[in-house]
């Protein structure tokens, strides 16, 4: 753990390992505090307390030997509490390397139950959700509240104002779903009961004049029945007598007068459904759309051609494009790779790309390979420029990466070379920014690269955004742009 003005006489202070015959590790049941303030990188990334015997992980990060034993006993698939990776057995190792410069740390020795003080600080004690009163580890309870708690409330993404129970608008998470649906098909029926409406009131008017044309069927026949019953009264009035003839003309003056009246109140009732419905706009707007609908098929059979020909010319210049940027990378490696195990990297375009990397479209960005000599091993650089790790959202990360090369087979595993990271004062001060360290020939990131690259290694907190972006006594960002130096030590290595 991390001390601050503490008082004792100086023969109290101490380096771990500084007495002969002491093993490379901490004195059971003792607390160390560190004079001077400890880096992050020699945190346990679990109980964020200093590294007791470092192991690290795939990922990059370190862990107490007994945090990480903890962490695979407690899950199947344990994840890194930083970045979300899963935790592979075989790409665990013991970190001599980060031991030896804690244990070379001056501190002050203070006796205390060690076991007891990782029991009660450690992160993975367990704890209870107010939700749904699982129980589970504090470092599992942040991530279930934020992610997987079905009774968490949370706001419908939709804004749409829902009042849940109590009065809130908030829904349980368990049940947002099924409310997100059930607005949805509000808003679907919405429309299909607008819809509905106007199908209705069309159907209403189609029925409205197939009963005005049923009714002027019925007048049209009878009509035609007055017209037959007219005929037959003039065949009786040239054949029988007065009184018939009288009778009969009676009769049918009944009727033509009965047909009359039915004659006007049906030409009434048209006319009344006439000035209630002026059918002429509607059958204007059908014609109007008949004719949009056909000229609309025409420019859709020309636009089929159109669309075809504008494929295959899209498909050449995408075939085009492909040939120039592989031209362009490879002119671009061959004028900027370097045989002398020496990197100068220029990044262009800083704010922006930092923005990129807030927003998690780019987080990371690579250098151009370079070597330790013409047959010697191809590496390359990293940079996280919003941070990595334990420097997320306040630092630039740094990374120094191995890579499979031409000459891997003649070439002597695993890497041991001294590696120095810099970042360049661009105002001639050179207070340049430094961070040297020795690969470790025990960890994955410095084996033979089985794949296209080994695990990054370096530095997570190479330099926070404050001290990058606003110096005192340089320069490091000059017009939107930085330089990066990374430099191998040759020394002992033999040129093929």
């Amino acid at each position: 753990m991390e001390g601050a003005d503490i008082t004792l006489h100086p023969e109290k202070f101490c380096r771990q390992n500084s007495g002969a015959g002491l093993s490379l590790d901490f004195e059971p049941k003792q607390e160390y505090v560190f004079v001077e303030t400890l880096q992050e990188r020699y945190k346990c990334a679990s109980c964020h307390l200093v590294l007791h015997n470092p192991h690290q992980t795939g990922c990059g990060h370190r862990f107490c030997e007994k945090c990480i034993l903890c962490l695979r006993e407690r899950y199947e698939n344990p994840q890194c509490p930083i970045d979300k990776e899963n935790i592979k057995a075989q790409e665990i190792f013991k970190d001599n390397c980060c031991k030896e410069k804690v244990l070379n740390s001056l501190c002050i020795v203070i006796r205390k139950d060690l076991e007891n003080h990782l029991t009660t600080r450690c992160d993975l004690r367990a704890e209870t959700c107010a939700y749904c009163q699982k129980s589970m580890t504090s470092i599992d309870l942040q991530i279930h509240t934020q992610k997987y708690c079905p009774l968490y409330p949370v706001s419908c993404p939709n804004n749409c104002g829902f009042l849940a129970e109590g009065g809130g608008k908030c829904v349980k998470r368990g049940k947002l779903k099924l409310h997100e649906e059930t607005f949805l098909r509000d808003h679907m029926l919405y429309v299909l009961n607008r819809n509905t409406k106007l199908e209705k009131q069309m159907f209403d008017l189609k029925l409205s004049v197939e009963q005005k044309e049923s009714k002027i069927q019925q007048l049209s026949n009878t009509v035609k029945w007055c017209e037959k019953e007219c005929r037959q009264f003039g065949q009786i009035g040239n054949n029988g007598s007065h009184l018939t003839n009288v009778q009969s003309l009676s009769g049918y003056m009944e009727k033509a007068s009965w047909l009359e009246e039915q004659v006007l109140q049906l030409v009434q009732l048209i006319s009344e459904e006439q000035s209630r419905h002026d059918f002429r706009p509607l059958k204007e707007a059908i014609e109007s759309m008949k004719q949009k609908v056909s000229s609309m098929e025409g420019y859709r059979d020309r636009l089929d051609i159109l669309e075809g020909q504008s494929g295959k010319h899209d498909a050449q210049i995408n075939i085009h494009k492909s040939q120039l940027s592989s031209n362009e990378e490879r002119f671009r490696l061959l004028e900027g790779t370097c045989y002398n195990g020496k990197l100068i990297w220029k990044i262009t375009d800083y704010e922006r790309k930092k923005k990129e990397a807030v927003d998690g479209r780019v987080v990371s960005i690579y250098s151009q390979h370079f070597y330790t000599s013409r047959c010697g091993y191809r590496l390359c650089a990293r940079a996280y420029l919003n941070g990595d790790g334990s420097g997320k959202g306040a630092f630039l990360s740094l990374y120094f990466v191995v890579m499979r090369g031409e000459f891997d087979s003649l070439l002597s595993w695993p890497f041991k070379q001294k590696v120095t990271l810099m970042l360049i004062d661009q105002s001639g001060k050179k207070n340049h920014i430094v961070d040297v360290f020795k690969a470790d020939p025990h960890s994955s990131s410095f084996k033979r690269p089985e794949g296209e690259m080994n695990i990054a290694s370096g530095s997570p907190r190479f330099v926070s955004h404050a001290q990058l972006e606003n110096p005192r006594n340089a320069c490091y960002i000059k017009d939107d742009t930085i330089f990066i130096k990374v430099a191998v030590d040759l020394t002992d290595l033999e040129e093929l």
